[in-house]
């Protein structure tokens, strides 16, 4: 289980020196940097010493992590919930730039003959216009004014009007037809409503108005494809490795974290290098381990021949200075492995048995 990552810590692969989008090699060769720069047995100074295996800790736990496929991308998504990619939009379809290409025409057919149907009643001739005869009565002074108004006369622009009135109408219906289709392309649940905006009141008697249809723009048709929503791809996963070939190596638990059985003493480090032929395995096994309570070499080291039956391997291991003793090998996952190794002849070693699960170093 990966703890939270706190505001502000750096990333497993900011301790590394690398980009999240780094590569397995990449990981491998900036961990075997790090291990060279930092351990140990490179230090004299107790203090220093004591300092590097604190770091070492923290490095085998890091690549423990970014080198197994799913502990990496539990981690990876750990860090997106964090720290959330900025959301890109797809560019959009042939189909949605054309719709809003008619958008755009018809909004501007209608901004375009809502100001000509302003200009026209504008310059529509009133009762003070030339083109209107002056009406004169009997003792009316004849000055072209007369007495009681007279009913509004539209010229030669009512024609125009009429047909911008039209014009105006086709555009509204075009624009709404755009607007409904593009709803349906971004699949939209319920159809939105369509507010169309009226022409603007005139005052006054008004001449019989003719609508003409403008031919409309036939429709594509939408294919079934278009409006499903786009498949999740499974993600890439790595074959299946129930073979022990490779370098395993022990990955130190996080700090705070203490070994429950007290009568075990904890490794600084663990290395194991199996090779196969066939069915036939050779190994070698190298450790450390921190004792301090007894005068005896922590170090053990050995080297085993055995045959693989299935994900387990049982066989004998041979020592320094005559020791020996049995090795058992069983695989707990594709990258992980549980060692278990017991002396019957002591020979320079100081301990008489062992346990540990290793991790399995991705090339």
């Amino acid at each position: 289980m990966l703890a939270s990552h706190r505001d502000g810590e750096i990333t497993f692969y900011e301790e590394l020196g690398l980009a999240p989008s780094a590569s397995p090699e990449e990981i491998r060769d900036a961990f075997r940097l790090n291990v060279r720069l930092l351990h140990p047995d490179q230090q004299t100074d107790p203090q220093l010493k004591e300092i590097a295996e604190t770091q070492m800790r923290k490095l085998n736990r890091i690549y423990a992590i970014l080198s197994d496929p799913d502990r990496r991308r539990d981690y990876d998504d750990m860090l997106d919930e964090e720290f959330p990619t900025p959301l890109i939009m797809d560019s959009p379809s042939p189909g949605l730039r054309k719709l809003a290409a008619r958008l755009a025409w018809a909004g501007a057919i209608v901004i375009s003959a809502g100001v000509l149907m302003w200009l026209a009643s504008e310059n529509t001739p009133g009762v003070q216009s030339r083109g209107l005869d002056p009406v004169t009565s009997a003792g009316a002074p004849s000055n072209g004014f007369p007495d009681t108004p007279s009913t509004p006369q539209f010229g030669d622009s009512a024609p125009e009007v009429s047909q911008l009135r039209a014009a105006l109408r086709a555009a509204i219906m075009e624009r709404d037809a755009a607007i409904h289709e593009l709803d349906r392309l971004r699949g939209s649940t319920a159809d939105s409503k369509s507010v169309t905006a009226a022409p603007p009141e005139e005052t006054g008697p008004r001449p019989p108005v003719t609508i003409t249809e403008l031919p409309s723009t036939p429709k594509a048709p939408l294919s079934a494809t278009s409006l499903l929503p786009r498949p999740v791809l499974p993600r890439a996963d790595r074959p299946a490795n129930r073979q022990l070939g490779g370098f395993w190596f022990y990955a130190k638990p996080p700090e705070g974290q203490v070994n429950k059985n007290s009568k075990l003493y904890p490794p600084e480090y663990i290395e194991a290098t199996i090779t196969e032929e066939g069915s036939a395995v050779h190994g070698t096994f190298r450790a450390r381990y921190v004792i301090v309570d007894r005068p005896i070499s922590p170090d053990v080291n050995f080297t085993f021949n055995g045959t693989q039956i299935g994900p387990q391997l049982n066989c004998p291991w041979i020592g320094a200075g005559g020791a020996k003793g049995d090795l058992t090998v069983k695989l707990t996952s594709d990258n992980s492995m549980r060692i278990d190794w017991n002396a019957s002849e002591l020979g320079s070693l100081g301990l008489s048995s062992g346990t540990a699960v290793l991790t399995r170093r991705i090339e």
